[in-house]
């Protein structure tokens, strides 16, 4: 084969190899390309072609285009390599690189062809030589392509080198075509060597691809095993990989989620449907889904989770997706106590804008009655006699009666809700003191009322807190004698049962409903069929809070209109005397 041959070949073989680079690359990310390559090869082809059709070209061509396109592309494909090697390449390299390449080839123009071929090659050399030193001198460990194309391109450059050295010493045969020994040997030496390295650089890059996946997988299962959020692969709603911590926060053993169905992950297959078709028409629609999922622990516990998915290939979101999980059942409690919370504390503003309204109406009716006796018994003192004088006094100890009462409420109620009273342990004669109490009670209260009192003789004395028990008996008896009409039936029982006090407190009055009792203890709330009597709504609260520190229970039987009965029971330190 001749010399022309050889250099007709590598110039085809140059455009070949640039065309297959061209598919090699097609489709790919501009990060996922290799650049300069393509470049290269088709500078080098059209160098070559230029140079193998010189006789037939005007000089001017022949020696700077062709030298210009063969350099250049020398540099490029090095570019290439260094890139690869994974270095990166300066635009200023690139351009001084580029500017400095014509202006040889200009001043190849001037030379005498001898030397004009020595520059040639001498930069060969030095262009084979740098992507040999970048392929060989790796920091890490170079595998045995990688040195193998090292060497290749030394040994490029080493050919190129002594080419140059020989045009000098031999300037008679330096020209390309003379066909001397060394030209016979160089040229299929480089076509050799060109193809060799060229297939190599292929083999380097995917090399260079794989080890970047290799590291890119690493990193991703690094990631994914220290990953506090639930992460998961799904093909046809199949678990086809996943993270530990979704086993974690699923319940299951370590690598026994995978291949899985995610009907698992539900607490029946309607709700698997249900969520499954809204998170993919949400993908498929929206290109991914957010949002809460009711989903369930392998061991039957139900929670809340964040969920949050897309699809991994587009045009297959219906079957391949990824989606991330997060435990939310802390936040999810949270938010449900803050809601109740809230209302808890709309609730309590609503009864303490009534209560505020309540004492008011509740205030301004014994100081109204406080002002006009005094008023009267003022202006008319000299005018009034004994029984006129009297009943207005009467008026007056009514109405601070009723103030003392509301008084007394509202502090007894504050002094409990703030925890600040400190309950009073005495020894207790609890007949005589519930004798004391009804007397009270019938005494302020009475409106031509029967009250029956029925003591045990078994009651004996106790020791507890005379004032919280004090509290109990007057807010029940009070209720008793406010609700129930003039006509009807009161009563008081006492009796002591296993250490225990038992009091019941029986009137025959308005009664109090079914949906009143579940409220009736809370404070500032009133009957549904109070109508116009007063009341502040306090007493059952106060009642309620003196029993939790005196330790007892309360329970109502009651029915509108067939009177109420409240029963209290009370455990006792006996110390009877």
């Amino acid at each position: 084969m001749d010399i022309k041959t050889v250099i007709l070949t590598l110039a085809i073989g140059s455009f070949v190899f640039g065309t297959i680079l061209i598919l090699f690359q097609y489709g790919k990310e501009p990060s996922q390309r290799i650049p300069f390559w393509v470049t290269a090869k088709f500078m080098q082809g059209g160098g070559s072609l230029l140079l193998y059709a010189r006789d037939a070209t005007p000089e001017f061509i022949g020696v700077l285009v062709a030298n210009c396109l063969l350099l250049s592309g020398c540099a490029y494909e090095g570019w290439a390599i260094v890139h690869i090697t994974g270095r990166r390449v300066s635009r200023f390299l690139h351009v001084s690189t580029a500017a400095a390449t014509m202006a040889a080839c200009v001043v190849m123009l001037f030379l005498e062809p001898s030397k004009s071929i020595a520059v040639s090659f001498s930069l060969h050399t030095l262009f084979y030589a740098l992507p040999g030193w970048a392929l060989l001198k790796h920091g890490g460990e170079a595998s045995l392509l990688r040195r193998g194309l090292g060497w290749s391109f030394c040994l490029l450059a080493l050919i190129f080198g002594v080419r140059a050295v020989w045009a000098l010493v031999e300037p008679a045969q330096s020209h390309l075509f003379f066909g001397v020994m060394i030209h016979q040997v160089m040229l299929p030496a480089v076509y050799c060597m060109m193809l060799i390295s060229g297939f190599s650089m292929l083999l380097l890059a995917k090399e260079t691809s794989d080890r970047a996946l290799r590291t890119t997988l690493r990193e991703q299962k690094a990631i994914l095993e220290t990953l506090p959020t639930g992460l998961a692969i799904l093909r046809e709603r199949i678990i086809e990989r996943c993270n530990p911590a979704l086993e974690a926060i699923f319940g299951f053993a370590p690598g026994t989620m995978a291949g899985t169905s995610t009907a698992c992950l539900y607490e029946n297959a309607k709700a698997s449907e249900q969520y499954g078709r809204i998170m993919y028409e949400a993908i498929v629609n929206r290109g991914s889904f957010a949002g809460e999922v009711a989903v369930m622990r392998q061991n039957g516990e139900r929670f809340w989770a964040w969920v949050q998915g897309t699809s991994i290939f587009p045009e297959r979101a219906q079957s391949y997706a990824v989606f991330s999980v997060t435990d939310i059942s802390q936040q999810k409690a949270q938010q449900q106590l803050l809601q109740q919370q809230n209302q808890e504390l709309e609730k309590a503003g609503q009864a303490r804008s009534r209560f505020l309204k309540t004492v008011a109406h509740e205030f301004r009716t014994p100081l109204g009655l406080l002002a006009s006796s005094t008023d009267i018994l003022d202006r008319y003192w000299e005018r009034l006699n004994t029984a006129e004088r009297g009943e207005q006094n009467s008026r007056i100890r009514s109405a601070a009666r009723q103030l003392s009462e509301l008084t007394t409420a509202i502090i007894s109620h504050n002094q409990a809700e703030g925890g600040s009273y400190e309950p009073v342990l005495q020894q207790v004669d609890l007949t005589a003191f519930c004798r004391t109490v009804a007397g009270e009670a019938e005494t302020v209260w009475s409106n031509g009322h029967t009250l029956h009192l029925a003591i045990g003789d078994d009651c004996g004395s106790a020791v507890l807190d005379e004032t919280l028990l004090r509290r109990v008996l007057q807010n029940l008896l009070s209720n008793a004698f406010r609700y129930t009409p003039p006509e009807g039936f009161i009563a008081l029982r006492a009796r002591r049962i296993e250490g225990q006090l038992v009091l019941e407190v029986v009137d025959s009055g308005i009664g109090i409903s079914e949906d009143d009792q579940q409220h009736i203890f809370e404070a500032y709330y009133r009957g549904s069929n109070t109508g116009l009597r007063r009341g502040l709504g306090l007493g059952l609260a106060i009642v309620r809070e003196a029993l939790e520190l005196l330790r007892g229970t309360i329970t109502i039987t009651s029915a509108p209109g067939a009177g109420t009965t409240m029963l209290v029971t009370l455990p006792l330190a006996e110390m009877e005397t």
